[in-house]
């Protein structure tokens, strides 16, 4: 399941934040009690709320997240499946972000992408020009990490993000991008996906792992372009000119008891057991993930489905 928050809930957030932080109470039987009548869901304050737990509170100057760099295309030949590869190209490196690796060679990334197509092709029916909802899907159904989207997002969200050490991925119009580098088709929509990884507010440029040129490590482009450009993919004119979108991102959350074998998947605050090794194939999630914690923390959780 994909939850998609529009910005002015983080907007709202912060606002309960600040008045909490002031002693004021909006916690009745009903929910939270937010301006104009407007209440979140459960499964969005439960987001929301572990996401201002999880974000530091010092605002930083400079970020630059150590994201492994992953071309889409890194021999110069624009030819399929590679041609239309930034989406799979930018979840790979983000798993392996989280995953504390990277790949070695060329080969290895392109092993690690192929799985990708054939699973968006099985899907979706097609692995070209993915929009952020079904990037998200491809994540959440079939990564070792985890994607939100977000509307309408704000400079300031991103880079709260970014501080907190989550890279965010991020969906263009790429001729907005005004970067003679990147290579469209003429003709076609110019679509670009690629991955946030930094930030100088000194001046006022974001780090990009842009993935559409081979040397696209860190790549700066200013807030006002990032901002400007960002657009989904709407499949039904064909073209990148749908509403404003990121994806957020964390880790999956797997744990386990010291010395146990029984390895469980935390999701909407409660501890689903994976059924067996064969979950992790058929998810391609990586054993890496697995973190261990103590007993009493484990106890804690709630049961929930088994996760197979």
């Amino acid at each position: 399941m994909i939850l998609s928050i529009p910005i002015k809930t983080y907007f709202y957030f912060g606002l309960l934040v600040a008045m909490l932080c002031a002693g004021l109470s909006l916690v009745n039987k009903g929910g939270f009690a937010w301006p104009s009548g407007h209440k979140l869901s459960e499964q969005a304050v439960a987001v929301l709320s572990s996401r201002a737990e999880q974000t530091t509170t010092t605002k930083k100057s400079f970020v630059n997240l150590n994201v492994p760099f992953i071309p889409e295309v890194a021999d110069g030949r624009w030819l399929p499946p590679w041609s239309n590869a930034c989406e799979e190209a930018s979840i790979i490196m983000v798993e392996q972000f989280y995953l504390g690796v990277a790949p070695r060679n060329r080969t290895e990334e392109q092993n690690l992408m192929l799985p990708l197509f054939d699973w968006e092709v099985k899907e979706f029916g097609s692995h070209s020009d993915t929009d952020a909802a079904r990037t998200a899907r491809i994540i959440n159904e079939f990564s070792s990490f985890e994607a939100t989207v977000v509307t309408e997002p704000n400079l300031e969200v991103i880079k709260a993000e970014l501080a907190a050490g989550r890279p965010v991925f991020s969906f263009h119009y790429g001729y907005g991008l005004n970067n003679p580098l990147l290579r469209f088709r003429r003709g076609g929509s110019s679509y670009h996906v690629s991955v946030l990884v930094g930030y100088d507010e000194a001046k006022k440029e974001f780090l990009m792992n842009d993935t559409g040129q081979p040397k696209g490590l860190d790549w700066r482009y200013t807030y006002a372009t990032i901002l400007s450009t960002l657009h989904d993919f709407d499949h039904k004119r064909h073209a990148a000119d749908g509403p404003p979108v990121v994806l957020f991102t964390r880790p999956k959350q797997l744990v386990r008891a010291p010395g146990s074998g029984r390895i469980y998947l935390v999701q909407d605050g409660a501890k689903r057991r994976v059924l067996s090794p064969a979950v992790f194939k058929k998810y391609r999630i990586s054993w890496a993930a697995v973190k261990t914690i103590s007993p009493e923390e484990l106890t804690a959780l709630p049961d929930g489905e088994v996760f197979k």
